[in-house]
This record gives C-alpha cells, sequence and structure tokens, in this order.
C-alpha cells in the first residue's frame, strides 16, 4: 500500500473516492461519483476549497442521533445537498448499550474482538428497511457525487460500502483492499487515543483500554468484515437476497445501478 496516492483531504485523510475497482463484465468503477469517510470536521481552508470543487450533493450520515448532536455536519454549506439519516446505532461510538455492555463485561483484549465480532454480525440487520431509500435515490442519477460516513468512517461505512462494490460486481478481495484502506489513511494514533477517552468518558474506570485492545476497536480485519457477509450469506442466502429482502432492490435495480455506476 505503500504507492497509494495521496489523501484528497490532508485534514480528513479517510476521506476516499470509492471508484477505480473492476466491476461487473470488466469495468471499473467510475471515480467522483461516491465517496466514503469519517466524520468531517475542522478542516483546514484548502481542504474546505476542494471540498467545494467536489460539490457533494447528497450525504448518507449514519450515525446515531447522540453522535450527530455532539458534531454536526457543520461543514456543508449552500446550495445544501441532500442529506440521509439512516441512524445506525449498533456502534460502540454510537453508546450502543448491547456494545458497551459486552466491553464492560469483558474488557480484556478477548472481549474487545468478540465485541467487534459482535458489531459486524449485526450490521447486517441494523440496516434493514434503511438501506432501500438510499439505494433507490442512488437510480435517479441527479445526487452525485454522494458521500457515505459514520463517526470513524471504518465499520458501519465499511459496511455499507462492501455491499455497493459488492452490487458493482467487484470481486471480494477488492472490497476487502478497500476496507483496509482505513488504517493505511487515518490517523490511528489519533483514532485510539479518541476511542480511549470515549470510553473513559462513557464507562469510566470499568475498563481500562490498553494499546492492543484499542488497535483491535479501531483496526479493520478482515474477519470483522467477513462476520457480517457470513451473516448476509447466511441469513438472506447471498448478497441479492439480503437487497431484496431488506431494501425492495431486486436485479432490475441492481442492473440499473451499475449502468449509472460503472464505466
Amino acid at each position: 500500500m505503500s504507492d497509494l496516492p495521496a489523501p484528497i483531504l490532508a485534514s480528513i485523510p479517510n476521506f476516499r473516492d470509492i471508484g477505480g475497482y473492476t466491476g461487473a463484465d470488466g469495468r471499473k468503477v467510475k471515480k467522483g461519483m461516491v465517496y466514503r469517510s469519517q466524520l468531517i470536521q475542522k478542516l483546514t481552508d484548502a481542504d474546505l476549497a476542494t471540498l467545494k470543487k467536489i460539490d457533494i450533493r447528497y450525504i448518507c450520515d449514519l450515525r446515531g442521533t447522540p453522535e450527530r448532536e455532539r458534531a454536526p455536519n457543520a461543514w456543508v454549506e449552500a446550495p445544501m445537498p441532500l442529506l440521509r439519516h439512516l441512524d445506525i446505532g449498533m456502534d460502540v461510538r454510537a453508546g450502543s448499550d448491547v456494545l458497551l455492555g459486552m466491553l464492560t463485561a469483558d474488557p480484556t483484549v478477548n472481549g474487545v474482538r468478540k465485541m467487534m465480532m459482535f458489531t459486524y454480525s449485526m450490521l447486517p440487520r441494523s440496516f434493514e428497511g434503511k438501506l432501500g431509500p438510499v439505494l433507490d435515490d442512488m437510480l435517479t442519477g441527479r445526487d452525485f457525487p454522494m458521500l457515505i460516513h459514520c463517526t470513524a468512517g471504518k465499520d458501519r461505512t465499511g459496511f455499507m460500502t462492501a455491499v455497493i462494490l459488492l452490487t458493482l460486481g467487484v470481486s471480494l478481495d477488492q472490497v476487502q483492499y478497500d476496507y483496509a484502506l482505513t488504517e493505511h489513511y487515518s490517523d490511528m494514533d489519533r483514532m485510539m487515543a479518541a476511542a480511549g477517552a470515549y470510553l473513559k468518558d462513557i464507562v469510566g474506570d470499568k475498563v481500562e483500554a490498553d494499546h492492543e485492545m484499542l488497535r483491535l476497536l479501531c483496526g479493520t480485519s478482515p474477519d470483522y468484515l467477513n462476520a457480517a457477509l457470513a451473516v448476509v450469506q447466511e441469513e438472506y442466502g447471498s448478497l441479492e437476497g439480503y437487497l431484496t429482502q431488506t431494501a425492495g432492490f431486486d436485479a432490475a435495480k441492481r442492473e440499473r445501478l451499475r449502468g449509472l455506476l460503472l464505466e
């Protein structure tokens, strides 16, 4: 990964274009259409100017209400992009009582790994009934470029991005590669410090997070994403079955999406 291009935004290094991968029939995913990111705040003037040039027209914010209230999308300016809040609360950063409870019950490296695997196993269900409207919005072709983001731009954003890329016919190897790029582009030390401070603020002295625990919490193990995709396969039969059953996104719609987003 040493030959990767420089970040699009220096102050938000995990803001990136998901275009360029090879999809169905050997066609490339178009660049400049869909971006993924961590929370966007504290931009430099240069980065703000870059964002204005990109001209995001649609924001899919996956954060829960408490997260959005703590850190609203204050960087957007008129004309305002279309904003959809999906409120995916299955994330420790969203204050999920279930996940925080798992962490306080077993505040060890093993406990963090179990919590992360459980988080990803629950993500497909968390998106049920919420993904369809966004995918249908994409089919209008009117609101690109679009941005998908959560707080860290890793777990919820990683799952939704994976679903989109797989729907476009991108191979799982490439999807896992894109997922892993978060560790390359993010300031991991800063992310881990923020995660440690958040846990201390939420659960106090019940959890004393060490470096290895925080690394697991903030990392992109392929096992995590595979846990989510395994649930898709086991409970819905396939990604196509998942999209049809939970989002009303049938084969005809999938082909239309490929027509829009593949070269």
